[in-house]
């Protein structure tokens, strides 16, 4: 079945064919609108096409099927094609776009076989598929904390540092009256791609893509501000775990998991310092288990830091 556009695309150039042959002869006056110059050779006085169709000023099917074409054209790129790049600009449909076209040319290598092999020569227990399965939920979890504006739920998984700055940032979006709304979010890749370490520390850089829905809400008048509700945009991210040198994984069998202690074990409730209630293990500086230190979007600066064996 023909589309709306075409059916109407269609109409108008056999209306234009009809007129073509009704009406004798063009007026170059006619078309003094869009792109079409009264000065151009259509003016019935300067053209050709009035001796070529015989003495009663008839116009030649060649001329019909040139009138047909240029028609067509002329509605197609004046009316059909730019209200396509209106709906495609505008995310109809739930399509998907990337973020940004910052950082399209850089690829982070997957290296986590090479890595996952480095740590179980001294940390037998270390898996990068548990490890990629914590981060894919840190940063679902992540996201949704800086929804609702209250990091405190994610507290256990930054690094003191990172944790301050994100909470300066949301408590900015909060003086603004800006709210942000991520939806439909999914984590489609997550790999090793980056190794170090140094005497207190090692160091887990891991490549992420995800998608979601991105939009931001003015609080008071509820006008959205940027996004809208059914793109689904495409993001490409750089993570950063770091955790102290001798820190071991614990067996799966321990009762640990990560919204436990990595010291005791204990159900992770922590005081305002980032303290374990129970052992008083300060959980947030890697001291115990892995933490994100840093956390970025991938940018035309963004190096790889490539593996450090020692």
């Amino acid at each position: 079945m023909l589309k709306k556009s075409t059916l109407l695309l269609l109409a108008a150039v056999m209306l234009m064919a009809w007129f073509a042959l009704s009406s004798g002869a063009f007026d170059g006056n006619d078309y003094d609108g869009g792109s079409w110059d009264n000065d151009s050779s259509w003016d019935s006085g300067d053209s050709g096409w009035s001796g070529s169709g015989g003495d009663n000023g008839d116009i030649p099917p060649t001329a019909i099927l040139v009138i047909i074409v240029i028609g067509g054209w002329y509605i197609w790129s004046k009316f059909i094609r730019p209200k396509k790049n209106e709906d495609n600009k505008a995310g109809k449909s739930g399509s998907i776009r990337d973020s940004s076209r910052e950082g399209k040319g850089i690829q982070l290598p997957d290296r986590t076989a090479q890595i996952e092999t480095l740590i179980k020569a001294h940390d037998p227990n270390f898996t990068a598929s548990s490890l990629v399965s914590f981060v894919k939920r840190v940063y679902i979890d992540i996201q949704t904390a800086w929804c609702k504006r209250d990091m405190a739920p994610v507290r256990a998984y930054l690094h003191d540092n990172l944790y301050d700055a994100t909470v300066k940032q949301v408590r900015a979006k909060i003086d603004q009256g800006v709210i942000y709304h991520y939806e439909s979010m999914v984590v489609n890749t997550a790999y090793l791609t980056s190794y170090a370490k140094d005497a207190q520390y090692e160091y887990i850089t891991l490549y992420l893509n995800a998608r979601m829905i991105d939009w931001q809400e003015d609080e008071k008048t509820g006008k959205i501000l940027r996004g809208d509700k059914t793109t689904r945009w495409d993001l490409r991210y750089k993570m950063k775990f770091m955790r102290s040198m001798g820190v071991l994984t614990k067996e799966a069998t321990s009762g640990a998991t990560e919204h436990s202690c990595p010291n005791c074990g204990a159900s992770l409730e922590m005081t305002s310092s980032a303290k374990c209630k129970y052992c008083g293990a300060l959980v947030t500086t890697g001291q115990y288990s892995w933490v994100l230190s840093d956390f970025g979007t991938i940018r035309n600066d963004t190096l790889d830091e490539g593996v450090t064996e020692e």
